[in-house]
Order: structure tokens, then C-alpha cells, then sequence
């Protein structure tokens, strides 16, 4: 599927916070409902990139889920784990995977086949772990919620891990800091306040 063809279900005139991030796909149908449990997704606004997948991913969306983009009206659904554009009954491509993750891996883009080892803070006898929580401020999704909403720790050598107070309590590891800020910082909507 070409970018062109994905102008067609992205909003171009998007007016509040929300879908200026990307925000627009809401889940109108949701197979995890059952009687008055409200499902896991039911309502929940999605960023394109959250559905579609990646060349060498599977779904993890339930079959049948139907999300509308909420400017346009156009309804996706995923089909036998393919994604499906049920306004003209087609598949949407996979995409490519991208290969340049020189942020995440520590892996020089300039020498192809070569990777240089991410440096990591050195360890000395001053390093401490520390503790910290994430305060969401404002929650653009509708997910996680506001206020502390994760803890987590930094390690001596730089590596941070979080934990979900919320369900699904799901931890996340990542290489530095910076990485949990760039990832969950949300622009400033969500701040790093260290407790030790």
C-alpha cells in the first residue's frame, strides 16, 4: 500500500489534542465484551501505528475487532490476523520492516552489516540505583490514567525498567532514561519525579 493510499485513512482536518497525535481510531466493536463487562477495548482510541502491523508481526488483535477512524468514518477489522479496510472489502499491506534502529540498538547505520555496542554509563563506587514514578498529568489515550502511574527504577549502569500500576501491570526494560522519557513522556505530559 502506498502513503497515497494511506492519506485515505488518515484525517486531514483533526482538531483536538487527541487526534493530533494520531489518536483517531475508536474500537466500536469489541469481541472481548461479554453481557456487562465492558471488554478490553471497547471505546478506547488508537493510533494507525498501533493497528497496523509490521512485516514479520502476527496480530494480537481479537478477530473481528472494528475500529472508525473518528473524522472520517472509515472501519478497519482484522479477518484470519489480516487487517481489512471494510469500507471497499480490502487488505491492508503489512509494512515494511524498518531496519535503521540506531537509537534503540546502539547499531551505526553508516557501516551496513556492522553494529557498534551501545555504551553504557560506566559503573563506579559514587553509581547508584534510584527509584522513581511517572505522574501523568494529562492521558491522551484513555489508557493509563492520571497521576502515578508507574514506578520504576534506574540501574547504576543507566538501564531503567518501569512497572505499570495499572492494569495490565505490564514492565517495560529500556536501554537509558532518556529512552522512558522520549517513549512515555507524552511532550511533557507526563514527568519523571525520582523518590530516593
Amino acid at each position: 500500500m502506498s502513503d497515497k493510499d494511506l492519506d485515505y485513512f488518515i484525517a486531514q482536518d483533526k482538531k483536538s489534542s487527541v487526534e493530533l497525535r494520531g489518536y483517531v481510531w475508536k474500537v466500536t466493536m469489541d469481541p472481548t465484551r461479554v453481557d456487562d463487562d465492558p471488554g478490553m477495548f471497547f471505546g478506547r482510541l488508537f493510533r494507525m501505528i498501533d493497528i497496523r502491523l509490521n512485516r514479520d508481526e502476527k496480530s494480537t488483535w481479537p478477530e473481528g475487532i472494528v475500529f472508525e477512524n473518528i473524522t472520517s468514518g472509515c472501519r478497519l477489522t482484522y479477518k484470519d490476523g489480516l487487517l481489512m479496510d471494510l469500507t471497499n472489502s480490502r487488505v491492508i499491506q503489512k509494512k515494511a520492516r524498518i531496519r535503521n534502529r540506531s537509537r534503540r540498538t546502539g547499531c551505526s547505520t553508516q557501516t551496513k552489516g556492522e553494529c557498534m555496542p551501545r555504551k553504557l554509563k560506566p559503573i563506579t563506587s559514587t553509581s547508584q540505583m534510584r527509584r522513581f514514578v511517572l505522574i501523568r498529568a494529562e492521558d491522551l489515550t484513555g489508557v493509563s490514567g492520571t497521576g502515578e502511574v508507574a514506578e520504576g527504577t534506574v540501574f547504576s549502569s543507566g538501564l531503567a525498567v518501569i512497572h505499570w500500576l495499572r492494569e495490565p501491570y505490564a514492565m517495560g526494560v529500556y536501554q537509558t532514561l532518556e529512552d522512558v522519557i522520549s517513549v512515555h513522556g507524552h511532550e511533557g505530559r507526563t514527568q519523571l519525579q525520582f523518590i530516593d
